[in-house]
């Protein structure tokens, strides 16, 4: 069978489900999520984002509604390149700089996808959430650190310490999105 566009990405998609978050690797926690899981997590949460930020529209700083279906989009291929070039912790991107990972992601993404027509349009999408373009990708963003955000809780919760670095450092683009992180903080085991 001729190797597809399709067919890459679903085998993308497999290794993304075998993929250990490798964060919660190093921070001693012995199960933790894959990057599927985390993507499909990332991506509900940014839908539901969406929706309350087109609910309320220029409290939230826009002068008009998100594209809905663009941020599913956007927060489907957030984490695609990672097929290939695997999750990087913090530390490592600390370490590499930021350009060189961002560098390095792309390249990776573009292998994965190759020459197909439609490759360049998830390519896009991919850029589109890598520089924070839109609003529809800065909203995937904020979601993109909330979803591991709560996962911090949610190990912390079964007993996991040493998750700070988890907490620490984010930048909100949304209302919406700091107010959910408020929120987990005051019900953070010990902070509350």
């Amino acid at each position: 069978m001729a190797e597809t566009l399709t067919l890459r990405l679903l085998e993308s998609a497999a290794v993304l489900k075998r993929l250990p978050r490798s964060g919660w690797l190093l921070a001693g926690v012995t199960q933790p999520e894959s990057v599927a899981e985390h993507t499909w997590a990332a991506a509900l949460l940014a839908l539901a984002l969406a929706h309350e930020v087109n609910g309320a529209v220029a409290e939230q700083g826009l002068d008009g509604p998100l594209d809905v279906g663009r941020v599913a989009q956007i927060a489907l291929v957030h984490d695609l390149a990672e097929a290939v070039l695997t999750d990087l912790p913090r530390r490592a991107t600390a370490l590499l700089g930021e350009e060189a990972k961002h560098a390095a992601e792309e390249r990776a993404l573009g292998d994965l996808l190759g020459a197909d027509a439609d490759a360049e349009s998830y390519l896009a999408l991919w850029r589109d959430y890598d520089r924070g373009a839109s609003p529809e990708a800065r909203l995937v963003r904020d979601a993109d650190k909330l979803e591991m955000v709560y996962q911090a809780y949610t190990y912390e919760i079964a007993g996991h310490r040493k998750l700070d670095e988890f907490w620490e450092g984010h930048r909100w683009h949304y209302p919406v999105s700091a107010q959910l992180y408020a929120a987990l903080r005051r019900a953070r085991p010990g902070c509350g």
